[in-house]
């Protein structure tokens, strides 16, 4: 990587030190240098984008990265934080996470830990991964490429089997990880370990796919042609060595460099590897003449080091949002399959500072971008960067299409500081024989509603492709233009899972739902997860009081709804009383809860006050439709207005963490 993360481990006092040997400024010839630095970069681009060639824009995927996750610097930042951050990156348009961790952090219980929250939000959030492991200067001790292919061997299996990414790059920018060990890796060298690898990261993620790649201004032709030659994956030899896909990252704007990123694009996509951007920010603008011999690389700050002007700082906004529209427009003409910011902290925060507190990697500056997203200001939330927002634009116009899947029942969303640019975030977390609504654009071209749960329905059609990588076919009962309801397979194996819609015309959409055990969510009178418990009470004993019914099933209980028919609007609640010798049970309907390994991993509560339940599962022979009983305690009676909720606990068979999963909260009314 061009950029190093490594001022994340730098204490504050050095950072100060640095602050104070720049105290006297920038000289005047410095900032008018950069002026003519930025005029430069964005007539370059003016140039190059004047020239790509004319080609159908094929949508492609629009990644970000995250530099609290880069290297080992995870257990430095509360997961909150991490959240927060992941939540900008999804408001500012990014579909798919990347991160950089050390080869060696699946060692670190504390770094571990956050990643775990993180990726687990990521997914929750419905997006894409893509892990991309660097050796770090002064991770551990590295004398000979064995050393360090010895602990990669170990770990790289680790990190796909606990995180199930989509993508896996193996290696990219060689020659920067050998400089950065210290030792001469030959290409030949990277590309055995690249074979060895593969087979490895295929067993621990069946679904994951791998690559390796080059950057295009690190004179690393060399490295690129050699992984270019390796097999490309099929079914028949995914255990002898292949890969997927190539990447490249771009940090320049040489003319020869971009000439050679088209060059490496059209060389991957005639032998038949999908071929993307895996980094790409502005240039720096470099004090050229301190650079040594070794390049920035022999720095741990890399490029920030001899940055006359850090990266963040305010008089580069304008800029990066023509780099980011300009590789943007290059990557699609020229057929590539993503492109992934680097520097995503600009979407959040610019400054204006002296160096180093304006760079990217900067521990100063890093806080500052989490003082601006969390805690958020309550009126307004977090805000967005010019850039931040114009990202989000280039996510509209060259995005890959995408649905968001939410419980059928629940509408299952969670709280951001982002909301004031979206919808608060979906929890796309599902669970096997579940109802969900996939949310889109051109799902479908004619609305219907058939209860058989056929596999196409009006021509469109869906396919759910597992963490095995078993692909099921989709049982959709209703779509429309904008809305496909669909059943998740019972057999579909915990972890990610990528949803593909393919609507009547030929409309390709795509999703990713986060498959667990149980993901409980209950209905209500509007099917729109808020208010009033679709449900009905049943009273076994006298049941005197006004509202009462004979069960013509059962003799001697009664029974009513838990809703007023034909109310048009909250509240709906219907009042429920009962006498002192009477038994009062819920039957409350919902989905994804059928999975439970045990009854008392499932409670309900109301006011904090746990409710003893009866029965979970199955509502009868329906699909999908799921039960709970819960019996309401004489305490309870009188109560009034009420909400209730249910939680159920499971084991996540990637981590072993424990997780709960709450319910949305339904309303009830104990006279």
């Amino acid at each position: 990587m061009f950029e190093s993360g490594s001022y994340l481990r730098s204490s504050l006092t050095a950072c100060l030190a640095m602050l104070a040997m720049a105290a006297s400024g920038r000289p005047l010839a410095a900032q008018q240098n950069t002026t003519q630095f930025i005029d430069g970069v964005e007539s370059v681009v003016a140039t190059m984008v004047a020239g790509l060639p004319t080609v159908k824009n094929e949508p492609m995927i629009l990644g970000g990265g995250d530099i609290f996750a880069y290297g080992l610097s995870s257990q430095s930042w509360d997961p909150q934080l991490q959240i927060a951050f992941l939540d900008g990156l999804k408001a500012a348009g990014v579909q798919r996470l990347e991160f950089n961790p050390a080869v060696d952090i699946i060692a670190n219980p504390t770094a571990v830990a956050n990643l775990d929250a993180l990726v687990r939000h990521a997914r929750q959030l419905g997006m894409l991964l893509a892990i991309n492991p660097e050796f770090i200067i002064g991770d551990f001790n590295v004398t000979t490429f064995s050393d360090f292919t010895t602990m990669a061997m170990e770990t790289y299996p680790k990190l796909a089997a606990r995180y199930q990414p989509d993508n896996f790059v193996i290696v990219h920018e060689p020659s920067t990880q050998s400089a950065r060990m210290g030792i001469t890796v030959t290409p030949a060298e990277w590309v055995a370990f690249v074979e060895a690898m593969e087979p490895l990261i295929k067993a621990a993620s069946p679904h994951t796919q791998v690559g390796a790649g080059d950057c295009s201004h690190c004179s690393e032709q060399a490295y690129f042609a050699a992984f270019v030659a390796i097999p490309t994956c099929t079914a028949a030899n995914l255990s002898s060595g292949c890969i997927d896909f190539m990447t490249m990252d771009l940090y320049s704007d040489a003319t020869a460099d971009f000439a050679e990123d088209a060059g490496w694009a059209q060389t991957a996509l005639a032998d038949g590897k999908p071929v993307y951007m895996e980094e790409t920010f502005a240039p720096h603008d470099l004090d050229t003449s301190a650079i040594p011999p070794g390049g920035v690389q022999s720095n741990p700050h890399g490029a920030e080091a001899y940055s006359l002007v850090g990266t963040v700082d305010t008089v580069f906004e304008d800029m990066d949002q023509v780099w980011l529209a300009g590789i943007a427009q290059f990557d699609v003409a020229y057929g590539m399959e993503a492109m992934t910011t680097f520097t995503t902290q600009s979407f959040l925060l610019y400054v204006s500072a002296p160096v180093p507190l304006d760079e990217s990697s900067n521990p100063t500056y890093l806080k500052e971008v989490a003082a601006a997203i969390s805690p958020a200001p309550p009126a307004a939330g977090a805000q967005l960067t010019a850039t931040g927002t114009a990202h989000a634009g280039l996510t509209q116009k060259y995005g890959i299409k995408t649905a968001t899947s939410i419980s059928n029942a629940s509408y299952a969303t969670q709280t951001s500081a982002f909301c004031n640019y979206t919808a608060c975030n979906p929890n796309s977390t599902v669970a096997p024989d579940m109802f969900v609504s996939a949310f889109g654009d051109d799902l479908a071209n004619q609305s219907i509603y058939q209860s058989d749960f056929p596999t196409n329905l009006g021509g469109t059609t869906a396919t759910l492709v597992d963490s095995t990588n078993t692909s099921f076919a989709v049982q959709i009962y209703s779509v429309t233009a904008t809305q496909m309801n669909y059943v998740i397979p019972s057999n579909a194996a915990p972890g990610p899972a990528n949803l593909t819609i393919t609507s009547g015309d030929g409309t390709v959409t795509t999703g990713v739902v986060l498959v667990a055990p149980v993901s409980p969510g209950l209905y209500t009178y509007f099917a729109n997860g808020q208010g009033t418990a679709s449900a009905i009470a049943v009273c076994a004993g006298t049941c005197s009081e006004a509202g009462w019914q004979p069960n013509p099933q059962v003799k001697g209980q009664s029974y009513q709804y838990t809703f007023v028919l034909g109310c048009a609007k909250e509240p709906c609640t219907a009042p429920i009383s009962w006498g002192p010798n009477d038994t009062v049970v819920i039957e409350l309907y919902g989905t994804g809860i059928r999975h439970l390994a045990a009854l008392s991993d499932l409670t309900a509560s109301i006011g904090g006050a746990s409710l003893p339940i009866e029965f979970a599962g199955p509502q009868g022979t329906d699909k999908g439709l799921d039960q709970i009983n819960v019996v309401l305690p004489q305490s309870l009676n009188g109560a009034g207005q009420v909400s209730l909720s249910v939680t159920a606990q499971y084991s996540d068979a990637a981590t072993g963490t424990r997780y709960s999963m709450p319910s949305n909260t339904v309303n009830l009314e104990l006279k």
